[in-house]
C-alpha cells in the first residue's frame, strides 16, 4: 500500500492552519484587552492622585470620563505607570491564551518595560532637567520651549539606546538568554508617546501640553500588545 504524503498534506494542513489562526486572532484579541485593560486602570489611579474624580460608569457617563482625561498632564511617573499596567495586562490576559509562549512574552515585557520605557522616560525627563540646572548655574542656555524639548528629544534616543543595553543584560542573567534582541523600528515606533510625553512636560500648562497627553493612554495599549502576542523565534 502506498501512501501518498502530499494526499495527507492537503487534508490535515487547512485544518491546522485554521486552528492556528483562531489561536492567532484569540491572542491578539486577548492582548488588546489586556493591555487596554492595563491603560484604563493605571488612568483611574493617576487621576485620584491629580485629585480628578473619575464617573463610576464609563458606560453610563463616557463624556464625563473622557473629560476627565483630557484635564491631566501626564510627567514621567504617569507615563511609567501606564506602560507597566499595559504591559502587565498585556502579559497575563496573552499568556492565558497562548501559555507555551510565556517566556517569550516575559522577555518582550521586559524589554518593552526597560528599554522602551523606564529608562528612556527617565532620560527625557532628567534631558529637561538638566536644561534647567545648566541654565540656573550657567544661565544658559535659555529655558524656552524648543530648547526644553530639544534636550528632552535627545536625552530620549539616548535612553532607548541604553534601555535595550540593560533589558539585554537582564535578559542574559534571568532567562538565560544570549541572542541579543536589537533594537527593531516597532522599539523606536512606540517612542512616539514618548515624545508626547516630552512635548507635554516643556510646554506645560498649555493646550499643546494637553494635546499631546491625550494621546499618550492609546499609544501605551501598543507595548502590552507587543508582549501579550510574542512567540517563540523558530530558527
Amino acid at each position: 500500500m502506498t501512501i501518498n504524503i502530499n494526499s495527507i498534506n492537503n487534508t490535515y494542513l487547512p485544518q491546522y492552519n485554521l486552528r492556528r489562526n483562531k489561536k492567532n486572532t484569540l491572542t491578539k484579541t486577548a492582548s488588546i484587552a489586556g493591555s487596554t485593560a492595563g491603560v484604563i486602570t493605571a488612568l483611574g489611579l493617576i487621576s485620584r492622585k491629580h485629585g480628578i474624580k473619575i464617573p463610576s460608569s464609563f458606560i453610563k457617563q463616557p463624556q464625563k470620563v473622557l473629560d476627565v482625561f483630557k484635564k491631566l498632564e501626564f510627567n514621567e511617573t504617569d507615563v511609567i505607570k501606564i506602560a507597566s499596567s499595559s504591559i502587565l495586562g498585556g502579559f497575563a490576559f496573552g499568556s492565558a491564551a497562548d501559555f507555551k509562549n510565556i517566556k517569550a512574552k516575559a522577555q518582550e515585557g521586559i524589554v518593552q518595560l526597560a528599554g522602551n520605557y523606564i529608562i528612556p522616560t527617565l532620560f527625557a525627563g532628567a534631558g529637561i532637567r538638566l536644561n534647567k540646572a545648566l541654565n540656573k548655574k550657567f544661565n544658559f542656555p535659555p529655558i524656552t520651549k524648543p530648547i526644553q524639548f530639544a534636550f528632552g528629544l535627545t536625552s530620549l534616543i539616548a535612553g532607548v539606546i541604553a534601555g535595550n543595553k540593560v533589558s539585554k543584560v537582564i535578559n542574559t542573567n534571568v532567562f538565560d538568554e544570549d541572542m541579543h534582541r536589537k533594537l527593531s523600528w516597532k522599539d523606536w515606533a512606540v517612542q512616539f508617546d514618548n515624545v508626547c510625553l516630552v512635548t507635554s512636560v516643556s510646554n506645560s500648562g498649555t493646550k499643546l501640553a494637553k494635546m499631546a497627553s491625550r494621546v499618550i493612554p492609546a499609544a501605551h495599549i501598543i507595548p502590552g500588545y507587543l508582549t501579550g502576542t510574542k512567540k517563540e523565534n523558530i530558527h
